[in-house]
């Protein structure tokens, strides 16, 4: 029935609950889990260390947010294998995020997308919709939202 079951992740508490979801259905299932965390691009123009002269050059917002996905996607999988997961891939991209994991689930052939309900987003999400909101509402396939 589940075959492929995607994970998104963003390290928040509801992400961690999603993830014990999803690694549940993988169990049951004997599903391939592919983990992704997705980060939107920051430019050097939108960083507040831009409007000031720093003493030292930062590190570039886009490395700290893929290191930041590289972190959440790697407990995913980490904790997925300590409870007996063997098929596990892991996978951090940059993009537009519910795009990109409804996209990277249609490339993958998933059957499923478990996510949690609310993640780490700013106030963009209260007005423009949640990340899981739009997830749901671009899938082709089977969408859950954990809180």
């Amino acid at each position: 029935m589940f075959k492929t079951i995607v994970i998104a992740t963003d390290g928040s508490d509801n992400a961690g609950k999603a993830a014990d979801v999803a690694i549940d259905m993988a169990k049951r299932y004997g599903s391939k889990l592919l983990v992704i965390s997705v980060y939107r691009h920051i430019s050097q123009l939108e960083s507040t260390h831009s409007l000031v002269r720093a003493r030292y050059t930062p590190e570039p917002p886009d490395a700290t947010l893929s290191e930041l996905a590289r972190d959440a996607v790697q407990w995913v999988a980490e904790r997925a294998k300590e409870q007996g997961l063997e098929e596990v891939e892991t996978e951090v991209k940059r993009g537009p995020i519910s795009r990109t994991i409804v996209e990277f689930a249609k490339n993958r052939n998933a059957d499923a997308i478990i996510l949690g309900s609310r993640g780490l987003g700013d106030m963009t999400g209260m007005l423009l919709g949640s990340v899981s909101h739009k997830v749901n509402s671009l899938s082709a396939c089977t969408c859950i939202t954990v809180k």
